[in-house]
């Protein structure tokens, strides 16, 4: 027999027509443990079936939230070495435009001769790799392109609507300002996404988001 916790899991990732129609025609043959998440579930994402279940009983909407709305949706876990791996890809994609421009510049002879050219190549490669430190989890679909090639994407926890630009940078700005303190600030963003039981680190937390694996996402119409 599932567990709570496990309807919890295959619940969190039912769409909100499925859980609708769970609760307003498959109720009576739930187990008590099924019900019990079933009713969390629904009271989370501020669903009310139709009418009043003898066996979910009436699942409360928050004040002022219309039948059918969207709350904070509950996602499981994503796997921490996928993320560590996104994350080194999307450091070479970087970083990478930094190197090969300085290979370029400091091998040959055409930095020597193209000094302001070569300027212009090492400071559009570092304004390249700011930018897309900052912006890279607001591509399409929320994801990097180190993230796109894991099969995570970042979302966000209120909408249910994947990370916007604006909401990477604050993410992105989070991580930065704590690098600045040296040795303990890069640990702590790790620490605190290996600890928290979603894996929102503090940057997560600021902007509202969470990393989750893309199959695990239930789209929602804006």
């Amino acid at each position: 027999m599932s567990t709570v916790d496990e309807y919890r899991s295959q619940y969190a990732r039912s769409s909100d027509q499925d859980l609708l129609a769970i609760a307003n025609v498959d109720a009576e043959h739930l187990t008590p443990e099924a019900r019990q998440a079933l009713a969390e579930e629904l009271a989370r994402r501020e669903l009310r079936p139709a009418g009043r279940s003898p066996y979910l009983g009436t699942v409360p909407l928050a004040p002022g939230a219309m039948p059918g709305a969207l709350g904070n949706r509950r996602y499981t876990k994503a796997p921490f070495g996928a993320r560590v791996l996104a994350y080194i890809i999307d450091a070479v994609i970087g970083a990478g435009a930094v190197a090969v421009a300085g290979i370029v510049v400091g091998t040959t002879n055409w930095g020597e001769r193209n000094s302001a050219a070569a300027a212009i190549l090492i400071g559009a490669s570092v304004l390249w790799a700011l930018v897309y430190s900052f912006v890279k989890d607001g591509r399409e679909g929320g994801q990097s392109f180190g993230k796109e090639m894991l099969n995570l994407m970042v979302v966000n926890v209120n909408t249910n609507q994947p990370c916007t630009m604006g909401e990477s940078a604050l993410r992105a700005l989070v991580w930065f300002a704590l690098s600045l303190i040296p040795v303990v600030g890069w640990l702590i963003e790790p620490i605190v996404a290996l600890a928290a039981d979603d894996g929102r680190r503090l940057g997560d937390k600021a902007a509202g988001t969470q990393v989750i694996s893309t199959n695990d996402y239930i789209r929602t119409a804006r």
